[in-house]
C-alpha cells in the first residue's frame, strides 16, 4: 500500500511517499506556530501530495501521548496539539483512512519490522530532536504502558534539584539546543550540517567539551534504560544520528560509565548501541507500519 507519511516535529514537518520501506518526494516545512497555520499547511500539503502521486492512506507521526482514537494529549513541543483528535482532522481534510502515533514509537516500529532493531527481542529507539523521545519494544512487541506514556523521556528527571526546565531530559539533551549552542561558540550558522562539518575541521575546546558533555549525557540515558529493561541493543534516531561521530562518542561514554566501578562493569550487560538504520527517515518510515502492527 502507498502511503503519505508526516512526520511532525517540534522544528519541522516532514512528508514523503513510502512504499514498502522506501520515502520518496521528501518535502520539508517549518513548524508553524499556530493550530490555524499549521491546519492550513498541513491541507496544503495534502493537495500538493494528491497532484503528483495516488496514496491510500495517510500515516502521521506526532509527538506527544497518542489515545487509541487519535486524540493528542499534550502536543509535546507543540502544544496547540494539545486535545486534538489529529485522526479526525486529517480525515476531514483528506476523506481517507488515517493512522496516528507517536513519533518515537511510530520509529521504534519502523526499526522494528524493517531496521536495526529487527530480530531483536528487547530494545529500544532513543529519538534525539527538539525533545528526547524514546519507544520500547520488549519481548518482541511495542511497549507502550498502562496511559499510551512510555518512553516519554523529555519529562524524566535530569538534575535532581529541578531548578528550572533544563533539570529534565527533553531541554537538557534536546538536539536543536546543541546544535545551536555550538553554532553560537563556532559562530556559524544553526544548522546541523554546518555546525558538525565545522565541529569536525575545527578545534574548539569549548565546542568540543559541549558535544563531548551531550554525548555523556545520552551514555547516561542508555546505561539507565540498560539497569531497568535489561535489553539488547539501543538504536539512536533524529536528524543528528547522520554524524557518526555522534554514536562513536556515546559508545566511548557508555564504556567510560560501565569502567566507573568493578561491581558495575561485572553486573550491567554491555549493550549494543547503534543509529537508526532510518536515521532522519525513521518516524517517516515507523509511521507507515503503524497500520500493519498488531
Amino acid at each position: 500500500m502507498k502511503k503519505l507519511s508526516i512526520d511532525i516535529g517540534g522544528s519541522s514537518i516532514k512528508a514523503g511517499i513510502v512504499t514498502d520501506g522506501t520515502v520518496r518526494d521528501r518535502q520539508k516545512f517549518s513548524t508553524p506556530n499556530t493550530y490555524l497555520d499549521f491546519k492550513i499547511l498541513l491541507e496544503d500539503l495534502i493537495k500538493r501530495y494528491r497532484t503528483v502521486d495516488d496514496f491510500e492512506l495517510i500515516a502521521v507521526a506526532v509527538p506527544g501521548t497518542v489515545e487509541d482514537d487519535g486524540t493528542v494529549r499534550f502536543g509535546g513541543a507543540i502544544p496547540y496539539l494539545d486535545q486534538i483528535n489529529l485522526k479526525t482532522v486529517v480525515n476531514k481534510m483528506s476523506g481517507l483512512p488515517v493512522t496516528i502515533e507517536n513519533d518515537a514509537k511510530a520509529a521504534t516500529l519502523g526499526e522494528m519490522r524493517r531496521g536495526n532493531l529487527r530480530e531483536i527481542r528487547n530494545g529500544a529507539a532513543l529519538i534525539l530532536g527538539t525533545g528526547v523521545g524514546l519507544g520500547i519494544c520488549l519481548n518482541g512487541s511495542l511497549y507502550k504502558g498502562s496511559h499510551h506514556q512510555a518512553g516519554e523521556l523529555s519529562f524524566m528527571m535530569w538534575d535532581r534539584r529541578v531548578q528550572s526546565g533544563d533539570s529534565f531530559v527533553g531541554i537538557g539533551l534536546s538536539a536543536v539546543n546543541l546544535v545551536e549552542d555550538l553554532a553560537s561558540i563556532l559562530n556559524t550558522e544553526a544548522d546541523g550540517a554546518t555546525v558538525f562539518a565545522q565541529l569536525n575541521q575545527q578545534a574548539s575546546a569549548d565546542a568540543n567539551q559541549r558535544f563531548a558533555d551531550y554525548c555523556f549525557g545520552v551514555a547516561q540515558i542508555c546505561f539507565n534504560l540498560q539497569t531497568v529493561l535489561d535489553l539488547d541493543k539501543i538504536v539512536i534516531g533524529g536528524g543528528i544520528s547522520n554524524q557518526p561521530l555522534l554514536i562513536e562518542k556515546v559508545q566511548e561514554a557508555y564504556q567510560q560509565i560501565l569502567n566507573t566501578s568493578p561491581i558495575i562493569k561485572k553486573t550491567v550487560k554491555q549493550i549494543d548501541i547503534a543509529d537508526a538504520f532510518f536515521k532522519a527517515d525513521a518516524n517517516l518510515i515507523g509511521a507507515a507500519e503503524v497500520i500493519n502492527y498488531g
